[in-house]
């Protein structure tokens, strides 16, 4: 019978810094998309400022 090989210390660090990552990803995504909102569609045209491209 097999027994399941404990994740090594290499590899717990490796998987909670791959976590940490995405959800910082995620974060600044939702919040370069709500500052994006703002200042593209309800504020002025900012032409020294083009972050929103595809608007």
């Amino acid at each position: 019978m097999t027994r399941l090989q404990p994740f090594t210390l290499v590899d717990r660090m490796s998987l909670l810094t791959l976590i940490a990552l995405t959800i910082a990803t995620i974060l600044m995504a939702a919040e370069a998309h709500a500052f994006c909102s703002v200042f593209c569609i309800h504020g002025g045209r900012m032409p020294e400022m083009d972050i929103c491209s595809s608007r």
